[in-house]
């Protein structure tokens, strides 16, 4: 009964030694037995009960008796994998040699070489990933804005294109002293229309204006400066008010209002020139070839 409860009490303290009382391979390296350190921490880094602190303390130990034994590649291959499984692990000067230190520094070097080079092939990896979205989203966007309909086209601006328009008028005067009728031809361009125009009443007149338009809806306000002359009679000219109204398309209804200062040539037993002011009202259609 006695020596069951002293065996027990044994197990149980065997069970509550620190983990790393169990890497007899450290021991063996340290009594200088390198070729049996060598194997036994071979089979103690196989073992899962290991933390990772101990596997560390394995590897570092078993790279040490690989080197002490000659096989210097192996222990910089176990070097690298401790590097790169504990970055922060550190090989103590006072218990390795300078040579297995300096060798450790090496592998330590090109772990985190190959550490920068992976970080490196990730971080390209995600652009190209996050190029390739931004392709395939402009894509879908250029698809989409091809898919739908085309916007509808604006109007053009108005007075903006060229304009020939044939213009039939009638015209008369404040006090009715002369009427008749009228034709012409307007040239626009823009704002600013010019015509060459007939009159048709007692006596056949010739005119021109220069006009500008106002505006820009069906309904247009005009300004305008006129010349007329008469032959054997006189010329005359002055200014223009008047609108310009969009009847249809093409159809636009004319109406002016003049005021003109005519010189009167002077009968033929008479010397003087006289002078006459004239207020002219017309209204007409045109209709726009252009």
């Amino acid at each position: 009964m006695r020596l069951t409860v002293l065996l027990s009490l044994g197990g149980m303290l065997l069970v509550s030694l620190p983990a790393h009382a169990e890497l007899r391979g450290v021991a063996l390296y340290e009594r200088g037995d390198y070729k049996r350190a060598r194997k036994v921490l071979t089979e103690e880094l196989k073992s899962p009960g290991l933390s990772k602190e101990e596997q560390a303390k394995a590897r570092l130990y078993l790279a040490a008796a690989l080197f002490a034994t000659g096989a210097e590649e192996s222990a910089s291959t176990n070097l690298e994998q401790l590097a790169e499984a504990a970055p922060s692990f550190q090989v103590d000067p006072i218990l390795f040699p300078p040579d297995f230190v300096a060798l450790a520094e090496k592998a330590r070097a090109k772990a985190e070489a190959k550490r920068l080079e992976a970080e490196r092939l990730r971080m390209e990896a995600e652009r190209l990933r996050m190029e390739q979205e931004r392709q395939a989203r402009e894509e879908a966007e250029a698809l989409a804005r091809q898919q739908q309909p085309p916007p509808p086209e604006e109007d053009a601006e108005p007075g903006a294109g060229l304009r020939l328009r044939p213009d039939v008028f009638g015209f008369v005067d404040a006090v009715g002293r002369s009427y008749g009728l009228g034709g012409g031809v307007t040239l626009g361009l823009g704002m600013v229309d010019v015509n060459a125009r007939v009159l048709l009443g007692d006596k056949l007149g010739m005119g021109g204006e220069v006009g500008l338009l106002l505006g820009d809806g069906s309904v247009q306000p005009r300004l305008a400066l006129r010349a007329t002359a008469v032959p054997n009679v006189g010329v005359g000219g002055g200014g223009v008010v008047g609108l310009r109204l969009g009847a249809s398309e093409r159809l636009t209804v004319l109406l002016d209002v003049g005021a003109e200062v005519f010189s009167i040539s002077p009968a033929d037993d008479d010397t003087n020139t006289y002078r006459s002011f004239v207020l002219t009202s017309t209204a007409g259609v045109g209709f726009d070839l252009l």
